[in-house]
């Protein structure tokens, strides 16, 4: 939508950019597609960083909407500080001379703010503390893996906790 508006209709023409003015009347075919693939895998990247969040609060014990609020709480400002980030490294393909990277990186722009200020932090938290805690998916407890190990003809099973990304991340442990 942004892109048709800049670059097919000329809505910021004004602004006497050469990055952001019409080239040729039309997107190019591949922007579109390498913009939607580069941008569904940052989404995940996001998503996944804030579910990980939330599934550690959740089996800590906090309901559904206080393990929510809390994640985005802690892993809201490294998504906000990670979108800021990509959103500089994909305005620097505007500075191209050729106009299909300056459409991928105007989308990409547009896509990983959109990301991380209105998905990421609205619509998904939205969401997720809208549905009733009976109704969640997660257990309460994961099980814990078991391995047997031998010592000198003895079996012994040794417990260890699950992996998770973000609590190699947390500043409390």
């Amino acid at each position: 939508g942004a892109s048709v508006m800049v670059y097919q209709l000329g809505y910021l023409e004004f602004l006497g950019l050469e990055a952001l003015a019409p080239a040729g009347g039309s997107l190019f075919w591949i922007s579109p597609s390498v913009a939607l693939a580069v941008l569904v895998g940052l989404g995940l990247d996001y998503d996944i960083f804030l579910m990980d969040s939330v599934m550690e609060h959740w089996q800590s014990g906090k309901d559904g909407k206080s393990a929510v609020v809390t994640s985005l709480d802690q892993a809201g400002t490294i998504i906000s500080a990670a979108g800021i980030i990509m959103f500089l490294a994909f305005g620097a393909l505007l500075a191209s001379t050729t106009p299909v990277l300056n459409q991928i990186g105007f989308m990409l722009c547009v896509g990983v703010l959109l990301d991380c200020f209105v998905t990421t932090k609205v619509t998904i938290p939205t969401l997720m503390a809208l549905v009733p805690d009976n109704a969640n998916f997660w257990p309460l407890e994961q099980k814990t893996s078991m391995r047997e190990r031998a010592f000198g003809g003895q079996t012994v099973f040794v417990q260890r906790p699950p992996p998770s990304f973000r609590r190699s991340l947390s500043w409390s442990h």
